[in-house]
């Protein structure tokens, strides 16, 4: 399938690993000059831009980066984010107000930073990598759950405020995906519990019922990023599309 996206231009944050950076590689195989914004601005595909999400001039300043070198902007994907399990009773006002920052205030100023560029093209698409925790919550991942949802709240509001303009807003909603992050938070609770990792992905496909059997791969979300992204997409706007292999069982 054609996205029609050859010669568009995308800033994608959070790109230089797990879903991100294969976001960048799917966005440049369909012809996308991809702006890769990561803390360490590290090599790999698309063009590197070193920058912290929560730094709240770093939007502003990546795209106006954006339009210096390409001149236009057509594409926003919203991945940063991440999270470490903690007990509720534990958690303090600075764990809430971290986890909102990377996972949903960072989304929110690049895409106020965004949507005038695009709106004035008339022609934009911003798509938001939210988790199946912010449509059923994990008590073990409290802030992170309570941030997606806002953010699938708000890319619906997005959607709203810009789609007669051509700007288009969607969330993508994984489930548990195999990145380096799930790794690192699997081999600390079993550091943890005396268990190995693997023993500790065993039981969170237990706990979570995923319907596949399986987790989820980062190339299997940035497909729907892609699709979400294109042409054909062209009438979907506030949508949440589920990549989670059965793991939400709400209608």
């Amino acid at each position: 399938m054609d996205l029609g996206l050859e010669g568009r231009v995308a800033i994608v944050t959070g790109a230089s690993r797990g879903i991100g950076l294969a976001v960048v590689e799917r966005l440049a195989a369909e012809g996308c000059e991809v702006v890769a914004v990561s803390r360490s601005g590290a090599d790999g595909p698309g063009h590197p831009v070193a920058a912290d999400v929560t730094d709240p001039a770093a939007a502003g300043r990546v795209v106006g980066e954006c339009l210096d070198r390409f001149g236009r902007l057509d594409v926003l994907v919203n991945n940063a984010g991440g999270a470490e399990p903690a007990a509720l009773e534990r958690l303090t006002d600075a764990d809430w107000q971290r986890a909102f920052e990377f996972n949903f205030f960072a989304a929110v100023r690049f895409a106020a930073a965004c949507a005038p560029v695009m709106r004035e093209r008339r022609w934009g698409r911003m798509v938001h990598v939210a988790s199946v925790s912010g449509r059923e919550p994990d008590q073990r991942f409290a802030p992170y759950s309570a941030a997606k949802a806002a953010l699938l709240n708000f890319s619906t509001s997005l959607s709203q405020a810009y789609a007669a303009d051509g700007v288009l807003s969607s969330c993508v909603v994984p489930g548990i995906t195999l990145t380096e992050l799930v790794a690192a938070n699997a081999a600390g609770t079993a550091a943890r519990t005396g268990s190995s990792p693997d023993e500790v992905m065993a039981r969170q496909l237990e706990h979570h019922r995923v319907a596949a059997g399986r987790f989820g791969e980062p190339g299997e979300v940035a497909a729907a990023v892609a699709f979400l992204a294109g042409e054909p997409a062209a009438w979907i706007t506030g949508a949440t599309l589920e990549v989670d292999g059965g793991t939400l069982r709400s209608v």
